[in-house]
């Protein structure tokens, strides 16, 4: 201790003034470092994360390779603070000659990839369709106009999407000749009221393995059968990390969606 500060804690009291104070500013510097983690911790946590982590593009093709009609689906996947979102583009035209009808869609996804919000139209559109998928309640909003339907057990957003199908899929266990139950939901039109919104029941199978190709490279694939009493059986090719690299229909077994281009930046 200096000279100065010596002399001044010559007493008894003054020098355990002194200690006590020494501890006391020890112990909180040793506080401070142990809390400066957990706030850079914390910091982190609350940093926005929007990284590209894959895309790709789906397209519709006749068995025999030729493009069906103009289907394609192109697509990028990001990694978010929640899970991932997703933000892709239908693109339909029957042919060459017709200007193609071109619908923006973004899905916001929990870990697993399982989605909890679906936006299909352009941000502000007047036919701009929210979805919302809570635990006990299925939501959507259209043109000013709210619908909800209340649900009692784990559900699914039922579309025509390589996504949303691969979603259902990754429901069902790895059990050849053992179904498994889904319930699922959908918006199936609009009225003055507001969306009208369904649920109904599906099957879920395992099938077998396979390998597809895309763009030249030969990808595991598990197989799945998307089975309901109302809508086409569709057979979904899903790769492990939960991608879907082919799905076709039993309306037109003659055509199906492939996912003909696929760049991945990081794992998910």
């Amino acid at each position: 201790m200096p000279n100065s500060a010596h002399s001044r804690c010559c007493y008894a009291i003054a020098l355990l003034l002194c200690v006590t104070l020494a501890v006391t500013s020890a112990a909180a510097q040793q506080k401070r470092k142990k809390a400066t983690p957990s706030a850079q911790a914390k910091a982190a946590d609350d940093t926005p994360i929007h990284e590209k982590i894959a895309e790709g593009k789906y397209e519709l093709k006749k068995q025999n390779g030729q493009v069906a009609q103009i289907v394609g689906e192109p697509w990028t996947l990001y990694r978010t603070n929640v899970g991932y979102e997703l933000k892709e583009q239908w693109i339909v035209s029957k042919d060459t000659q017709q200007e193609p009808t071109i619908i923006d869609v973004g899905v916001n996804f929990a870990p697993g990839l399982f989605p909890i919000q679906i936006r299909i139209g352009g941000v502000g559109s007047a036919k701009e369709l929210n979805c919302s998928m809570q635990a006990k309640e299925f939501s959507c909003d259209s043109a000013g106009l709210h619908a909800a339907m209340a649900m009692e057990r784990p559900y699914n957003l039922y579309l025509p999407s390589p996504w949303m199908l691969g979603s259902i899929a990754r429901r069902a266990k790895k059990v050849p000749d053992k179904a498994t139950k889904v319930q699922l939901v959908q918006m199936v039109g609009m009225t003055s009221a507001g969306p009208k919104l369904d649920s109904f029941e599906a099957e879920v199978q395992y099938v077998g393995e396979d390998e597809i190709d895309v763009s030249g490279e030969r990808i595991p694939a598990s197989i799945f059968e998307i089975k309901t009493k109302t809508m086409p059986t569709i057979m979904v090719w899903l790769s492990l990390e939960g991608v879907v690299l082919a799905m076709q229909g039993s309306i037109k077994p003659e055509e199906r969606m492939e996912l003909t281009k696929f760049t991945k930046f990081a794992k998910f």
